[in-house]
């Protein structure tokens, strides 16, 4: 059984989305180049996936992907800021489980972002330690760069920010450095309320002190955890690789399952999402993830202000509307403090939405997500269209 809590306190937002100029990350807002242009066609209709890419002068690379419906008038644009460990690569090709393609056949484009972490391959033998600087400052103002990328191929459209995961705690610091039409924050949080106090600089020195400035994804190791990913995407009633299962889908479901406790990771055991649909969206995961982002992120978490940083500096005044989903299996801790974030950022215009039985990843991927989920992201940004997106 799901439940939806509302909250709705309704001011109108004119907020449209304009760049403040960041230049601090070696990306350049016209840097973008064209890579790939294919045309992915569903279910439910054919749908445009471009890809740009940029590199800078050390090598460093991010990408940007637009998914723009065949003859749909556009009406809004979306960026959207994935979790840790993902991207903005399309992985399943069905509006039904992939909230970008039901946005995109009704007309609202999305621009999915890549950071840095996609370009680094699981079996890179380099130095790490450049992970050291990837600060959350640093990817808030990558994205910087991407919504400058936006407002050039769309200037006539409001923008809309949504974020998943850690990618809602980005979406909440770019709101702060550019001007949006909403927030949307899917299963992550920005804040939380006071608890404990955080000594950053003793998780610094020890983070210094250890030098493991990135971390790894799994520890089944690439290869096996690739192997299984496959063997259930190409069909889950194959063989398990592990005897203890009868198939390669009650496999991965029970370990999706017990993950990160029972039904966090993704209520498998109900079967909210189909177990290949998974398989499809994680085989895809980048590797590696800087660590100094889990440091920040604590410190940002439990403090009003963080000193350490800019891109909290607005919160508490944010005026546009804000649309949070929480998954229940996710724990009471994380519904806290993903709706304390929304009801604290300022706006005045919060709405909260709280999935019961869904696990983490099936507030993305559900069977009933396009119901539970892209529809109703669908309709608040109809609702919230800005009475004027053109003001830069």
């Amino acid at each position: 059984m799901r439940y939806l809590i509302s909250f709705l306190f309704l001011m109108p937002v004119l907020a449209i989305a304009e760049t403040t100029g960041f230049e601090t990350t070696g990306f350049k807002t016209t840097g973008f180049e064209n890579v790939r242009s294919v045309v992915v066609s569903t279910p439910q209709g054919q749908v445009t996936e471009t890809e740009w890419q940029q590199v800078d002068a050390s090598g460093q690379r991010i990408g940007l992907h637009r998914y723009h419906a065949t003859g749909a008038v556009t009406t809004a644009t979306l960026l959207y800021l994935p979790g840790t460990n993902m991207n903005g690569v399309l992985k399943t090709a069905d509006s039904n489980h992939n909230l970008w393609l039901y946005l995109a056949l009704r007309g609202i484009e999305v621009y999915a972002m890549d950071y840095r972490t996609r370009f680094i391959p699981h079996d890179f033998r380099g130095d790490l330690s450049l992970m050291r600087d990837w600060s959350m400052d640093l990817f808030v103002e990558d994205a910087v760069v991407a919504v400058s990328k936006i407002r050039q191929d769309q200037p006539l459209v409001p923008m809309y920010i949504a974020g998943f995961s850690r990618g809602a705690s980005f979406a909440y610091g770019l709101a702060g450095q550019v001007k949006a039409a909403g927030l949307v924050a899917l299963d992550g949080s920005f804040k939380k309320p006071p608890d404990e106090s955080y000594d950053i600089g003793a998780a610094l020195q020890l983070f210094d002190e250890e030098a493991n400035y990135a971390s790894v994804l799994s520890s089944r190791g690439h290869d096996a955890r690739t192997e299984m990913m496959r063997r259930v995407v190409s069909d889950p009633a194959s063989s398990a690789m592990n005897d203890r299962y009868q198939t390669s889908g009650d496999q991965l479901a029970e370990t999706l399952y017990l993950a990160w406790g029972p039904a966090v990771l993704a209520n498998t055991r109900s079967n909210i999402t189909p177990i290949d649909i998974l398989a499809s969206e994680m085989l895809g995961y980048d590797w590696f993830y800087p660590r100094i982002q889990d440091i920040e992120g604590r410190s940002i978490a439990r403090q009003q202000d963080d000193p350490n940083t800019h891109i909290d500096d607005h919160f508490g005044e944010m005026a546009l509307p804000v649309l949070y989903f929480g998954s229940g299996g996710f724990g009471a801790e994380s519904l806290l403090s993903g709706i304390y974030s929304a009801a604290r950022s300022g706006s005045d215009d919060v709405t909260i939405k709280v999935l019961e039985n869904y696990g983490h990843l099936d507030v993305l991927f559900a069977s009933d997500a396009s119901v539970d989920v892209y529809r109703v992201i669908y309709e608040w940004i109809l609702d919230h269209q800005p009475l004027d997106p053109v003001s830069e």
